[in-house]
């Protein structure tokens, strides 16, 4: 408590009491925290010995312990405790001053009694009050300039600073105050002047010396009163704790108490409860012994009188009351419930005859006794449970609607009167359960609420005229299979209700001692729920499984596929109703469960056996809900196999009768690996008899026959290409239907392997049987050889251009396949389309990474396979263009010059070889102009088939095929002068522009151009253009270094001045010679010139070789 203060007990300051008055009574003026106010003149200062100081300091509590814990009150403690903190204050105060007194010889500041430590906290409450109070005059004036002589500015600056050091240090909460603004103020009027700065430094660190003073102190006065206030605490907190430990004790007590006589009640309930039992049973027997004596009475006399007792007319109600020789109890149908429980009782007293405690113990005459009354108690037994059923048949016969708001309710005209009811139900309860009441409930509700189930085969007429007729109305049979689904879950869900009022226990009231748990069991409105559901589902005959198979077997005797198609969608009709009924069906049956609302808050000693009750109903409506889960399986698995394999076969009719349609002949089936994976990839959703549809091609000669018209006419048509893919759609959607889509519902492995079915077969079809025999064909039916006889130039502009081979049909037919694969993928595989209902997500939310792995590899298959097709019909494509430029391009021109329709150049140099001095124009040659707009016009056909990278390629290829062309006829079978070389530079320019209409890779065409100034320059100047201006041929500058040297001194070679004739030898020009021994290069057309290296795919490849 105050152990933390004693190291520091030398230096504070100790009082103590004195004693005021004769009865030595201790005074206080405060309380817990008044401590400063005693009265000093009761204080003496006394030095205590260093052996009594530990004593000291410790709280004695002298009252507080002279109080008798058990009488004193809490008043009396509180005041014993504040008695306690004066004499502790007093102590303290006292060791405190004569600790400071014998350390200091005097008593001064820092030896103050508590009243000096009073005034020094009041005066430093009054100075921070006036300071707060001038705050803002103080901070104005800090800011304000000082007028007079230096002294009195110097004085007066010093004064304001103080001030405001004073209101820092004593309202520290004051905002517009701080250290650095105060120490900024100081050196403000100080100037450059040392002494003067000096001198108002030495004043500010007096007065800051004073205030830290004066801080000090009260720091410490504060902490003197903290530790008083402290310890007075501590003192009345152990008067409280004096307090809080007798009322644990008494607490104890009276729990105690109350243990020990709540033990002894709790015995005597107990027997009371047995006695009050033993009683019940002594009641219970001595009223079925009346009653058996009452039975056995009418019994003996009715065999004396030899007359027989009418009990069925007198229970029925056909005799009189007054006339009746039975008790009330039986002819009445007011007392129905307890005659029934009475019966009940008596024919447990008939059964227990055959044990051995009771057989032995009757003679003769008493067994005959008992005999003819079993007989008579069984009689009326009979006559009872018929009058209740047919009681309970007619109120519910006469109908009315279903209101179970209430009781009241019921007794509403046109109300079904279900309180009767469930009296009647409850009364037969006593009757083997109640079966018979069952039974004849559920032929009640089968016969009055479900006539069309009484409409099956053999029950009119009009099945066989619907055998007989040719036409079935499959819109209005599958109409009244969705009528006939709806009135069952209609009439099921109103009788669930009916059920578990009418069969079900009713609340127990408070004070009702005559209703007994075990009348009607929580479990019986699911046992007669059962009973119907298995009526009016599972009956052979009339039930709805026979209806469905009806339909279905009607359906099944037309035998042609447009009947087949319908069936499919009563399958998923079907599938689909059945499970919207059986859903509504199992909530309709845990709506049941109300056990827990009719247990009363006043009947806990009934808890045990309604808890036995909820626990059978639970049991009752797990064992319905696994009722209906097993039909449902069975109704739906029943048809599944049958819906796969019809579901697969119609599709691949559909699929190939597309094709017919359109005059197209498919090959004979053939079955091969594909078809044997396709059945693997079902495994066994379908069953054995998983129908595995065959491939069947297009017929690929027909297909050469009809040509591109045909096939754009015919199979490319967008209608035909889109029409499995809508058939495959509905598959689909029907397969999800039926199989569910995973995510909590559904078979999902058998939805998985379904869905790869059907996926996989329109892969087998779309592609093997589809798309790959048209493409194939497409790509045979170019003819790569061009026209033996050369074209005839210029072609008319005006005129459709000339194909080069490749008819611009075969580029749609490219698009359209494109467009179908596209197709294809979108609206069967739909990756990462959230919604669509399609393959990929169906796989995905049945979660089967198996089936998705498989039919992910049947689309990469499938469009690897297009793909390879699709290349080796476009670059059959290219070789066509190829050799159609070639026939233009090399054919035509030579063909002009041979007939002298181009008159400029020499027959044996080509076309390029213009002799000096010919008159030029600005057009291309025929030739080059022919083909460029041939080239155009076809790209437009090719732009739109092909993908921005296919189109890039193949116009890449075909450039550089190009190029190849020219090149291999410029460096064999041409040559050029100065003049053709401007003709020559016009093509190529003409030539360049056509091939950089796509593609990125036309580099080649920037060589041949610098090459070409090879034939345009002087010899003079030839070496500068080769090796560059400073005449080193190994400096890598001029054509040495951008084409090569054997590059550019073979395309120099075609210069028509290169070799000249000399008598009959053709030998180089003297510039030739000269040159070559200049650059001391050999030349390379000495011997055999390899023309490949100098192709576009060669000046390529030493591209990226020395990138």
């Amino acid at each position: 408590m105050s152990r933390q203060r004693r190291s520091q007990g030398n230096k504070d300051l100790a009082w103590s009491f004195k004693q005021e008055g004769t009865g030595g009574t201790t005074v206080t003026s405060g309380g817990l925290y008044d401590l400063d106010t005693l009265n000093e003149d009761l204080v003496t200062a006394q030095r205590p010995s260093p052996s009594a100081f530990h004593d000291i300091t410790e709280p004695k509590m002298d009252s507080l312990r002279a109080l008798n814990k058990d009488t004193a009150t809490f008043k009396d403690m509180i005041r014993a405790a504040d008695a306690d903190v004066a004499n502790h204050a007093a102590r303290m105060r006292k060791l405190n001053e004569s600790a400071a007194a014998a350390e200091g010889g005097t008593t001064g500041k820092d030896a103050s009694s508590w009243r000096e430590r009073e005034e020094r906290r009041r005066k430093w409450d009054a100075k921070a009050d006036a300071l707060k109070k001038e705050a803002p005059t103080i901070l104005r004036l800090a800011d304000t300039p000082i007028e007079g002589t230096q002294a009195e500015v110097t004085k007066e600056r010093m004064a304001r600073w103080q001030r405001a050091l004073e209101l820092y240090v004593y309202c520290p909460e004051e905002k517009g105050v701080d250290w650095l603004k105060l120490l900024e103020k100081l050196m403000e009027g100080c100037g450059d002047d040392e002494e003067e700065m000096l001198e108002a430094l030495s004043q500010a660190s007096q007065v800051c010396s004073n205030l830290l003073d004066q801080t000090s102190l009260a720091s410490r006065d504060a902490a003197d009163a903290m530790t008083e206030a402290e310890d007075a605490y501590h003192i009345r907190l152990e008067a409280h704790t004096m307090l809080a430990d007798r009322v644990s004790e008494q607490a104890e007590k009276i729990e105690e108490q109350f243990r020990t006589n709540g033990r002894a009640a709790l015995k005597i309930g107990q027997q009371l409860e047995l006695a009050e039992a033993k009683k019940r049973q002594c009641d219970t027997a001595s009223l079925l012994i009346r009653q058996w004596w009452m039975m056995e009475n009418l019994a003996e006399q009715e065999e004396l009188s030899g007359e027989e007792l009418q009990v069925n007319e007198e229970v029925r109600g056909v005799i009189p009351s007054s006339s009746c020789r039975m008790d009330p109890l039986f002819t009445r149908p007011e007392n129905s419930l307890e005659a029934a429980r009475a019966l009940k009782a008596l024919r447990t007293v008939v059964k227990s005859r055959g044990n051995s405690a009771s057989g032995t113990l009757l003679d003769p005459m008493s067994r005959h006794r008992f005999d003819v009354t079993s007989k008579l108690i069984q009689r009326t037994s009979v006559a009872l449970e018929s009058r209740l059923i047919n009681s309970f048949s007619e109120i519910y016969v006469n109908g009315g609607t279903y209101d179970f708001s209430s009781p009241d309710a019921a007794t509403r005209p046109g109300r079904l009167n279900w309180v009767q009811l469930r009296n009647l139900a409850m009364a037969l309860s006593n009757f083997d359960g109640g079966r018979g009441l069952h039974k004849r409930y559920v032929q009640m509700v089968v016969s009055s609420r479900f006539p069309e189930l009484h409409q099956g085969k053999g029950g009119n007429d009009d099945s066989d005229s619907d055998e007989d007729d040719d036409h079935l109305d499959m819109d209005s049979m599958r109409q009244k299979l969705s009528n006939l689904f709806h009135r069952v879950n209609e009439v099921c869900t109103a009788e669930f209700q009916l059920i578990s009022n009418v069969f079900s226990s009713p609340p127990v009231g408070k004070g009702d001692a005559t209703f007994d748990l075990t009348s009607l069991s929580d479990a019986v409105p699911f046992q007669v729920a059962r009973t119907l559901l298995q009526r009016v589902i599972s009956d052979p005959r009339d039930g709805l499984q026979a209806r469905i198979n009806d339909l279905l077997e009607s359906i099944d005797r037309q035998g042609d596929f447009d009947a087949g198609t319908k069936k499919l969608d009563t399958f998923v009709v079907i599938h689909e109703k059945a499970a919207g009924l059986f859903t509504m069906l199992k909530e309709s049956a845990q709506t049941m469960l109300m056990a827990n609302s009719k247990i009363g808050a006043d009947e806990d000693q009934r808890s045990e056996e309604y808890q036995a009750v909820s626990d059978e109903n639970k049991r009752a409506v797990a064992s319905l809900i696994q009722y209906l889960t097993t039909q449902e399986m069975s109704l739906s698995s029943s048809h599944r196999r049958g819906y796969l394999n019809l579901e697969l076969r119609l599709l691949h009719h559909e699929c190939c009768y597309c094709l017919d349609r359109t005059g197209a002949k498919l090959v004979v089936p053939k079955r091969g690996k594909e078809t044997v994976r396709h059945n693997q990839a079902l495994g066994q959703a379908g069953g054995p008899a998983t129908y595995e549809a065959p491939v069947m091609p297009l017929d690929k000669h027909h297909l050469k026959k009809i040509g591109f018209s045909g096939l754009l006419n015919g199979v490319l048509k967008s209608s035909v290409l889109r029409q499995p893919l809508m058939h495959a759609t509905d598959s689909l959607a029907r397969a999800r239907l039926m199989f569910g889509m995973g995510q909590g519902f559904g078979d999902m492995d058998s939805t998985a392997r379904v869905i790869t079915g059907i996926f996989s077969q329109m892969c087998t079809f779309y592609g093997s049987s589809f798309l790959f025999p048209i493409i194939e064909v497409l790509g045979d039916l170019l003819d790569t050889k061009p026209p033996a006889a050369p074209p005839n130039l210029p072609f008319d502009e005006n005129s459709p251009a000339p194909d080069l081979g490749v008819d611009g049909s075969f580029w749609v037919g490219i698009e359209r396949i494109h467009s179908a694969a596209k197709a294809f993928d979108r609206e069967l595989w739909a990756e990462q389309r959230k919604g669509s209902e399609r393959v990929w997500e169906i796989l995905e939310a049945t979660g089967s990474h198996t089936s998705l792995t498989l039919a992910k590899d049947q689309r990469v298959r499938f469009f690897q396979e297009l793909e390879e097709r699709g290349e080796t019909a476009i670059l059959r494509a290219l070789d066509t263009i190829s050799t159609h430029i070639s026939w233009v391009l090399v054919a035509g021109s030579e063909n002009m010059l041979k007939n002298r329709v181009l008159k400029l150049g020499d027959r044996s140099g080509g076309p390029y070889a213009v002799p000096a001095g010919s008159a030029l124009d600005n057009s291309n040659s025929p030739a080059v102009k022919s083909l460029t707009f041939c080239l155009r016009a076809q790209f437009v056909h090719i732009q739109a088939a092909l993908t921005p990278q296919s189109l890039s390629a193949f116009w890449t290829a075909l450039s550089m095929r190009l190029y190849d062309i020219l090149g291999t006829r410029l460096l064999q079978h041409y040559y050029v002068s100065m003049v053709g070389a401007v003709n020559l530079s016009r093509d190529v320019e003409a030539l360049r522009s056509v091939a950089m209409l796509a593609g990125t890779d036309h580099q080649h065409w920037d060589m041949l151009r610098e090459l070409l100034t090879l034939y345009m320059t002087p010899p003079n100047a030839l070496k500068t253009i080769l090796v560059g201006p400073e005449g080193d041929p190994n400096s890598g500058k001029g054509l040495f270094g951008q084409a090569g040297k054997v590059q550019a001194l073979v395309f120099m070679s075609r210069r028509v001045d290169y070799r000249v004739k000399v008598g009959n030898v053709i030998q180089k020009s003297a510039w030739v010679v000269e040159l070559l021994e200049d650059l001391g290069v050999p030349d390379p057309t000495d011997g055999n010139v390899n023309i490949a290296m100098y192709s576009a795919q060669s000046l390529r490849n030493r591209r990226l070789k020395l990138s």
